[in-house]
């Protein structure tokens, strides 16, 4: 769906970006890391024309993206930011609607889908319709802002640091909201971020980069499991490189048949990770937990032992 080859970046006599080569295949979110100043960000806006590249090409479906016009272009791909961007003397409904206006929608069909979009996203049209972004949390405006960014339907979504200026608890609870909205709706998305945990929570491929250049890229796990060298290691977190690991690895793959021992109090849902479920044992200070089903039925079993691959006595478990 996107394809960059050999793109070069250069302001004045700085280099931003070094003769990258990326691929990112339809339906895929591309997570963007590095330390600042590496070139993520200046990526991310080469690909819908903001920057302009100086060498190298960037084709968008198999087209070099120079063949558009550069509004044309930025109209079919959503982009949403840190700071949302929202007008502030426009109501959410009209902020939302801009671009299928720019587009010449008919006025019904504009309606339509700013009322779908916000049902989407958790933003009850009755309640937030006719507010002003001042009137909305950072949360709220961040939920707008992706709407927006959808609201055309397009096919590629770029997203840079969308979630970075929110508190924990509600930058976790986008990241969830996004992860179902990919799974239903399957746009490709590059994502830049400087939060190694929400890159590795979200991404299907993650991409390092240093001084302008790429120095790893693959599937998170991959990463994690191999790195390239110590710099990309140290990004992944070093020493917590295993427990980074645990955080996005579902306790299905390692989950056992049920035993013939007593089955566990303790239940944890098998869309769980092996993260939560280590916090579970030592919550509840046992060594095996019941894996259940969505209607709480038990499927499995998982064990401290079958988490971390040691030696521990079986005998130990509880």
């Amino acid at each position: 769906m996107i394809e960059l080859k050999s793109v070069t970046k250069r302001f004045g006599s700085e280099t931003a970006v070094d003769a990258i080569s990326l691929t990112v295949n339809r339906g895929e979110l591309c997570a963007l890391v590095g330390t600042s100043g590496c070139g993520k960000s200046t990526t991310l806006r080469m690909i819908n024309r903001l920057i302009e590249h100086d060498g190298g090409e960037i084709h968008i479906d198999g087209r070099p993206i120079r063949e558009f016009d550069g509004r044309v272009l930025r109209r079919r791909i959503g982009y949403a930011i840190q700071s949302t961007g929202l007008f502030p003397h426009w109501s959410v409904a009209r902020n939302i609607g801009l671009v299928p206006r720019l587009l010449k929608w008919p006025a019904a069909r504009v309606t339509e889908r700013v009322e779908e979009l916000m049902a989407l996203l958790g933003l009850p049209v009755e309640q937030f319709a006719d507010k002003y972004p001042a009137q909305l949390s950072g949360g709220q405006a961040q939920r707008v802002g992706v709407a927006r960014a959808l609201a055309a339907d397009p096919d590629i979504l770029l997203m840079d640091e969308p979630f970075g200026a929110l508190d924990p608890i509600t930058r976790e609870g986008l990241q969830v909201e996004l992860r179902d909205l990919q799974a239903r709706l399957q746009k490709t998305i590059v994502f830049v971020t400087h939060d190694m945990d929400e890159a590795l929570a979200l991404a299907d491929r993650l991409v390092v980069m240093k001084a302008g250049r790429i120095v790893q890229q693959g599937r998170p796990l991959e990463l994690l499991r191999a790195p390239a060298d110590a710099f990309v290691a140290s990004l992944l977190g070093g020493d917590d490189r295993g427990l980074k690991e645990a955080a996005i690895t579902p306790v299905v793959e390692r989950m056992r048949p049920l035993s013939p021992r007593l089955l566990p109090q303790a239940r944890i849902a098998r869309e769980a990770t092996l993260h939560q479920a280590l916090a579970m044992m030592f919550r509840e200070r046992v060594e095996r937990l019941a894996v259940v089903d969505d209607e709480d039925m038990p499927v499995g079993e998982i064990s401290l032992r079958g988490i971390v691959g040691a030696g521990l006595s079986e005998g130990r478990d509880r």
